[in-house]
């Protein structure tokens, strides 16, 4: 903090009716919905082998959407509070730790999405072909990567905000929050905060974090989507072909003919027919293959339920986002005209809109991830169990003893 000499100006009102019932009250209630189900998932974790497996990106996700709601509310509904109900305490601990949080906040948010891209990343990989798989290590690698790429892009946040001191200023007006430095106009400088100021705070950032992370996880998730679909239908066609080829060998050794539609040879879409699956349904060999390849196909389905899971948490992602894109798509192009519009306070409840839109999806990612994934789902099933029902019982159970144990004493008294 600096204190400088400078013309007393109290800032004009920001919040307004709108902005607190959007921000403070809806904003506040996701937020603490978010913290206390985001909770109760890394609870449910804590059974599950997550740092060997992928759920160590929803693992890492679910902490970092606890810290990103925190941050939020001390952010956001804190300075709607002191600014509409005049509160002088809260106005001065917000200005001494705006730089830290939001800093921590910014961060936070980039790291979420980057964790994101790479989940969505190895899942397309592991598409390409079943046998493939990530080890830990380069799991790791990959978050690692993602840390600093975050701390990269977002770090320099804090050397960019200065809090000025007024002390000749009556209350509400001693404190200021400014650029610093490095990106306002400065005599021997100011070539440099212009080009910093424009093309790393502005352009730089909205590419890397808005535009970016949404392109790549529209085209990353249509191309898992794909490419499961192909392994499907040639996970299918291969277990046809085994079983044509135990009939081939059954039929041989009984010396009955082989039908017209049974073949060794490897299977096209068109000529998978009803006929040939119906002649498989029934066949006395199709049990015994499905209990060999049990194993296999609870794989199968764990890989299923991940890819699910991350279908519907990127499309969330993009569904909660689209309104984030827009407005920076019109500060690129005409950036006048969202300050315009209704004297500026239309751009400020988009603005407000897009965060309470971005907040809601850290919020509800656990019914997501209980919808999509049966691992999950057992382990939040089998926490809520030992958490409340648990808990009733024991409580029932104490009830039924106190009059036991109470007549019992009488007895012997």
């Amino acid at each position: 903090m600096i204190e400088i000499n400078d013309t007393c100006a109290e800032d004009p009102p920001q919040a307004d009716a709108f902005r607190m019932i959007l921000i403070v009250g809806i904003g506040t209630v996701v937020c603490t919905i978010g913290i206390v189900l985001n909770s109760f998932l890394l609870l449910s974790f804590r059974r599950l082998d997550v740092f060997r497996s992928n759920l160590l990106y929803l693992f890492l996700l679910a902490c970092l959407d606890i810290l990103v709601e925190l941050c939020f509310m001390l952010i956001f509904p804190s300075s709607l509070v002191w600014d509409f109900f005049r509160v002088e305490f809260l106005y001065t601990c917000w200005h001494f730790y705006i730089k830290y949080v939001s800093t921590v906040g910014q961060v936070l948010i980039a790291a979420s999405t980057l964790l994101i891209v790479a989940a969505s990343f190895e899942r397309y990989i592991c598409s390409l072909k079943s046998s493939i798989q990530f080890s830990p290590q380069r799991r790791f690698l990959f978050i690692s990567i993602v840390g600093t790429c975050a701390l990269f892009m977002k770090g320099s946040v804090f050397f960019e905000l200065e809090l000025q001191a007024l002390p000749h200023c009556p209350p509400f007006q001693n404190l200021r929050l400014d650029l610093s430095e490095i990106t306002r106009r400065y005599i021997l400088v100011v070539k440099f905060s212009e080009r910093y100021k424009t093309i790393w705070m502005f352009w730089c950032r909205s590419i890397f974090n808005v535009f970016l992370p949404f392109s790549l996880l529209l085209i990353l998730n249509s191309l898992t989507i794909s490419n499961l679909n192909k392994l499907h239908i040639n996970g299918f066609q291969s277990v046809l072909v085994e079983n044509r080829c135990q009939s081939s060998a059954t039929a041989s050794s009984t010396s009955e003919p082989l039908p017209d539609n049974v073949s060794c040879r490897p299977l096209l879409g068109p000529s998978i027919t009803s006929s040939t699956i119906n002649s498989f349904a029934s066949s006395d060999q199709m049990p015994t293959l499905l209990r060999r390849n049990s194993e296999a196909c609870a794989a199968r389905r764990r890989k299923r339920d991940a890819t699910r899971t991350l279908a519907a948490l990127i499309t969330i992602y993009l569904l909660t986002n689209t309104l984030n894109l827009l407005i920076t798509i019109m500060e690129f192009i005409n950036p006048d005209v969202l300050g315009s519009l209704g004297e500026g306070w239309t751009y400020k409840y988009l603005a407000d809109l897009s965060s309470v839109l971005t907040i809601s999806s850290t919020a509800f990612r656990l019914p997501v991830y209980f919808h999509c994934n049966g691992d999950i789902r057992a382990q939040i099933r089998e926490f809520a169990k030992s958490c409340f029902i648990d808990q009733t019982e024991k409580k029932k159970l104490k009830k039924l003893t106190m009059p036991i144990s109470s007549s019992s004493s009488e007895s012997v008294l």
